[in-house]
């Protein structure tokens, strides 16, 4: 972690995204082709994905290996911006992209920050693996800075029910595939050792709510400054 590889990793992400960024924001362009590009971005990079990650079937053929099984945050994400390039009712649509913008700064820029398949570039899972996760970073931001999708106090909210949906959908995949010891959203145990809050020290419960509450506080963080605005306007239109 934080090796010179991991940073030219994150210094060549970082100029990029920025550098689309300020494109977008200076020329402006279609959002449905932003989405769509993204949109198979994402497709292709899944599907090699599932190409690595294919193993031999007892009986004959190939099945997905299951700790690969597709029920991380990230994963989700993935598997949102494929569903929203069908979802044709605007209120749903605008429900979704608000939960995954804070989905996608978080979960995915953490993803970054803890690169659990390395950072060999001759490793061609290292390649997926940091695409995939700059891609949602980049959309996140997108969503968030040039469509500004609703993150308001209400948005908060509908997305800590969301969050806790899909807590419950972790928890239950990794007691199904226990035998496999998957750690979908951490929810088993702390995404790496000697972290100073997210640890086993006290005990599990000590920890889930540990977890819980620096979500709820990241999630926060990320609606914050669109809530004060929020409230700056309402004092404006008052005066």
């Amino acid at each position: 972690m934080f090796s010179t590889g991991h940073f030219i990793w994150l210094g060549v992400f970082a100029l990029i995204i920025s550098g689309l960024m300020v494109l977008l924001k200076k020329r402006g362009g279609s959002g449905r082709i932003v989405q769509k590009t993204v949109f198979y971005l994402i497709l292709g990079l899944k599907l090699f994905h599932l190409s690595l990650s294919m193993r031999e079937s007892p009986d004959a053929g190939l099945v997905i290996d299951q700790p690969q099984l597709a029920f991380h945050l990230c994963s989700l994400m993935v598997y949102a911006i494929i569903i929203s390039n069908f979802i044709k009712n605007e209120k749903i649509l605008a429900v979704l992209k608000s939960f995954m913008v804070p989905c996608m700064m978080i979960g995915a820029a953490m993803a970054l920050l803890i690169p659990t398949e390395g950072v060999d570039p001759a490793v061609p899972r290292v390649w997926q693996y940091m695409l995939i996760h700059a891609t949602l970073v980049f959309y996140g931001i997108y969503l968030m800075v040039i469509e500004k999708v609703d993150l308001s106090v209400r948005a908060y909210v509908n997305n800590l029910k969301l969050l806790t949906c899909v807590t419950v959908v972790g928890f239950l995949m990794n007691s199904v595939l226990m035998e496999y010891e998957t750690n979908y959203l951490f929810l088993r145990k702390p995404p790496m050792e000697g972290l100073p809050i997210l640890n086993l020290d006290h005990g599990w419960y000590v920890y889930i709510l540990s977890l819980a509450l620096v979500a709820c506080v990241l999630l926060f963080l990320i609606h914050l400054p669109f809530i004060l605005r929020d409230i700056k306007e309402r004092r404006t239109a008052v005066q």
